[in-house]
């Protein structure tokens, strides 16, 4: 029936519904969910759909692609992406520190350069077998992982739509007078998301490692990538409610003092609240299925269940407390 289709859902672990129906059950819905939206996409460009159309396909979309479709993916692949790239943002940062700060420079900056050089020459060939673990994985598993991306920016996408949908209703405008006023308490919460994550990580480079046992280097190595990215998500997630996160600081290259684009800290916050919450019910069925401990333990080191809301909450408030006209925001402020 399905056989000369592209068995793209094989792995069980790509999408939630792939566990409970099949293969074949998933891309059938897959398929049909999309047209749907093609269909509705015409219409809505031919003016056929109204607002109110617009949103309740969404909403149907979103329950399709931010949930039944999803699976753990979106996560890990964010989580590895961000932890690549934390070596260059941290010798960025050094240079940085030794550029504009003149005491830190000598307590910091130059430690910090030297501390790294000299690591990374007496740990180069664990530094190359991480280098290797990547390169092996990424290409393995490119087929569910461009999946799992696809389906997290059709899933994106459709949020923008739905949200687009529901601008300037009352009640959304009510919602974002609630969410500015409270936007420091919920992104203190949203900050604490990844600190699980991180604190566990770092008992890597103990004796007494905590997501695995008897760990060579290259792992111990890894793990304390994995855990300055989630100390970074924690950072970068207070500084929307920081002076910082509306004026870029002195260690920013190229663009100290200059005001900060709503975009550069809506899109990035965003595409991550999304990609927290659409693993939010994977994540929960996966800690379901390990025991009722583990399955506490999971759900603590991975909250994604808090994290997610919150965050995207979070992103809400800092786009609405800066931009003029919306509820709260600079023209609206008051006293």
């Amino acid at each position: 029936m399905l056989g000369t289709w592209p068995n793209v859902y094989a792995d069980p672990a790509t999408a939630l519904l792939t566990g409970l129906t099949g293969q074949d059950t998933t891309t059938t819905v897959h398929v049909v969910t999309a047209l749907t939206g093609v269909a509705a996409g015409i219409a809505a460009l031919a003016g056929a759909l109204g607002a109110r159309g617009r949103a309740w396909v969404a909403a149907l979309q979103l329950v399709v692609f931010g949930v039944v479709l999803q699976g753990t993916g979106p996560l890990s692949t964010m989580g590895y992406l961000v932890a690549m790239a934390m070596p260059v943002a941290v010798v960025v940062l050094l240079v940085q520190v030794v550029r504009r700060y003149r005491v830190a420079r000598w307590t910091v900056g130059v430690p910090g350069l030297a501390l790294l050089a000299v690591g990374g020459f007496v740990a180069r060939d664990a530094l190359a077998g991480i280098v290797r673990m990547l390169g092996a994985g990424l290409m393995e598993h490119r087929a569910g992982l461009m999946l799992s991306l696809l389906v997290l920016a059709a899933g994106t996408l459709w949020a923008a739509v739905g949200i687009q949908a529901l601008a300037g209703t009352h009640a959304v405008g009510r919602a974002t007078d609630w969410v500015v006023r409270h936007r420091r308490a919920v992104t203190i919460v949203a900050a604490t998301g990844p600190l699980p994550y991180a604190l566990v990580r770092l008992t890597g480079l103990t004796p007494w490692p905590q997501l695995g046992g008897d760990l060579d280097l290259s792992t111990r190595i890894w793990g304390l990538a994995l855990s300055s990215a989630a100390w970074l998500g924690a950072v970068l997630t207070l500084g929307l409610i920081r002076p910082w996160g509306e004026v870029f600081p002195r260690w920013v290259p190229g663009l100290a003092g200059r005001r900060v684009p709503v975009a550069a800290a809506a899109v990035p916050g965003g595409l991550i609240a999304v990609t927290l919450t659409f693993s939010v019910v994977p994540m929960l069925v996966l800690f379901s299925g390990q025991g009722l401990a583990q399955g506490l333990a999971g759900a603590v080191i991975f909250p994604c269940w808090y994290w997610g809301p919150a965050l995207a909450l979070a992103v809400w408030g800092y786009v609405a407390y800066r931009t003029p006209g919306l509820a709260g925001g600079p023209r609206d402020r008051r006293g």
